[in-house]
């Protein structure tokens, strides 16, 4: 204590020299290291400061917050007076931490950075003259409002680590986290108020540094965000506006977030708005040339993540959360990365997405592309419009399950092997797995990756890659039916004879049958009947024209035959079938 006095002492005579032009020599020998590393910062406050804010009149370095005799009854030699303010503390769905009212360090610090005093205020001022510098303004204003800066004044020690996942346990390094004495996350665990660094940070925040002290964030180190050497072009809104670096990479953390005066205060996102947060790089400025997401969610039929602001909680429960949807729906960005994989395992891009499974139950980490989709369309019936079936189940996980009669294979390889088989175009197999993206994908995919994949938005609903025509009376052509055509071989389905559908859709000898491959077949599966039969009543367009309907009191049923074909009882478009055979 006696050191810090003396030192407090030097520097306020040492600044009194320098003002009546002492010997250079003299001042290298006596100031104190402390005082002259911050000689050249903003914390220097007297008339030689280089920042915007110091005081005309002479006085020490030291004295802006330190004094020798007659401090605050608390460490350190304070000289200022504290702000009565009560502050907006940071609340988070996802904090365990219990921050309080400011104390210690950061409630020092708060006494200038509040803004609620002058900053020159002080106790014991020199010669009992008040410095005239009034108060804060500008980016180092932090105001009463915490709600958008990163809490403090909790204790941070092992049980809040365990509690909370994803962070160090203190105990391992205490001294790397610059804890106060009591345990204490303070403003001091990030910020030296005298040292000659950007921000008064402990250390340099390249590639995320400063924040991984604490922060152990699950599959960060592999993920894009954490690796990208893509820069900013200039274009849009500038996702780095306050930092120093220029990639992806060495922005890290701060690609997305803001420490103090976050846009949005919960998760202290940098930007105001949810989608803006992603899209300020994936708007075709800063991510891949021509991976402009936002055309994507401009087409007719897309994800409408525009309608869903600040409704997604990270640690949310799929089955009974609000329906809704946002980019971290489907992203994790601490996980996020380049990549592809095996269908329907997630690719790259899901790595790390909460997700439901077959049994409907919830996981933490998806292993399969469909569990992604399962948190909105496995869990309940679809909302939205759309044709009307005999068995008008509309959850995708249960018309998916592999128990039933068949399906396409996304939970599991198919059913009726022998039969699909021989009407698969080249690549396909009856062993083969799709994923949801095979058919809800962007109508401009290209596998050269030129264009973005995924359910983001298409011009063909319900974000089809490809043109699917269910309308009740439809010609057939290979872009009325493209989507069926993606796997299914038209030319072998048309003139087979085996199968029912040249009897039922355009050919030469029947150039006008009308009817679409909807009518008969359910795209995601079916519960009672092979071959995904299951008869659509009405169509799902605005008129809700009828398809499918009964044969006079005869219940509608189809009978599938070993082998291959089956036989119809029902009434579409106009012709009786009963127990019509093909």
């Amino acid at each position: 204590m006696r050191f810090f006095h003396r030192l407090i002492a030097a520097a306020v005579w040492t600044h009194r020299l320098m003002l009546v032009a002492a010997p250079m020599v003299l001042l290298a020998t006596h100031v104190p290291a402390v005082a002259a590393g911050m000689g050249g910062t903003k914390h220097n406050l007297t008339p030689s400061g280089p920042g915007t804010f110091k005081a005309p009149e002479s006085t020490g370095l030291c004295v802006f917050c330190h004094t020798p005799h007659n401090a605050l009854p608390q460490s350190p030699l304070w000289n200022r007076a504290l702000s009565g303010a009560t502050y907006k503390l940071y609340t988070s769905t996802t904090l365990k931490g219990q921050p309080q009212q400011p104390t210690g360090s950061s409630r020092l610090c708060l006494s200038c950075h509040d803004g609620t005093l002058a900053m020159g205020t002080l106790l014991r001022p020199v010669n009992g003259v008040q410095p005239t510098l009034g108060r804060l303004t500008g980016r180092a204003l932090i105001g009463t409002d915490l709600s958008d800066d990163h809490p403090v004044s909790f204790a941070y020690n092992s049980e809040l680590a365990a509690s909370r996942g994803e962070l160090a346990d203190p105990s391992s390094n205490p001294g790397a986290m610059h804890l106060a004495r009591d345990g204490q996350m303070q403003c001091t665990s990030c910020h030296d108020a005298h040292v000659d660094r950007a921000n008064f940070l402990h250390a340099d925040p390249v590639k995320g540094a400063l924040c991984m002290t604490c922060h152990k964030i699950n599959g960060w180190t592999s993920s894009t965000h954490a690796t990208s050497q893509a820069v900013w072009n200039g274009n849009g809104i500038n996702p780095w506006p306050t930092a120093p670096y220029t990639t992806v990479e060495d922005n890290a953390c701060g690609n997305c977030h803001r420490v103090h005066a976050a846009g949005h205060g919960q998760s202290l996102l940098t930007q105001p708005g949810e989608r803006e947060n992603c899209t300020a790089c994936h708007a075709g400025t800063v991510a891949k040339a021509g991976i402009n997401l936002m055309v994507e969610f401009g087409k007719p039929s897309r994800h409408p993540i525009e309608l869903n602001e600040w409704t997604h909680k990270p640690n949310e429960d799929a089955r009974s959360m609000g329906r809704h949807v946002t980019c971290n729906d489907c992203h994790n960005p601490h996980a996020s990365k380049a990549g592809s994989a095996a269908e329907p395992a997630v690719a790259g891009p899901l790595t790390g997405v909460r997700g439901i499974d077959q049994g409907g139950q919830p996981v933490v980490n998806a292993t399969m592309e469909q569990e992604v989709c399962y948190k909105c369309h496995g869990l309940t019936s679809a909302v939205s419009a759309g044709m009307e079936r005999v068995d008008n189940i509309r959850n995708v996980r249960l018309q998916f399950d592999p128990a039933n009669a068949s399906f396409h294979p996304v939970a599991a390889v198919g059913k009726n092997a022998t039969l699909s088989a021989s009407t698969l175009l080249l690549g396909y197999t009856a062993s083969s797995r799709i994923s949801c993206k095979s058919c809800h994908n962007n109508n401009e995919w290209a596998a050269d990756g030129s264009k973005p994949a995924g359910s983001h938005g298409s011009i063909y609903a319900p974000i089809l890659e490809r043109n699917y025509n269910t309308e009740s009376t439809v010609i057939e052509s290979s872009f009325n039916f493209d989507l069926c055509y993606k796997c299914h071989d038209r030319t072998a389905l048309l003139t087979t004879g085996r199968f029912p559908h040249e009897r039922h859709l355009s050919n030469a000898t029947v150039p006008t049958n009308t009817t679409s491959c909807a009518a008969c077949h359910d795209a995601h599966g079916s519960r009672t009947n092979a071959h995904l039969i299951n008869f659509m009543l009405f169509d799902g367009t605005p008129l809700r024209n009828p398809v499918v309907s009964a044969s006079g009191t005869n219940p509608i049923t189809y009978t599938s035959v070993p082998g291959g074909g089956g036989s119809c009882t029902l009434m579409c478009h106009g012709k009786d079938h009963v127990a019509t055979s093909y």
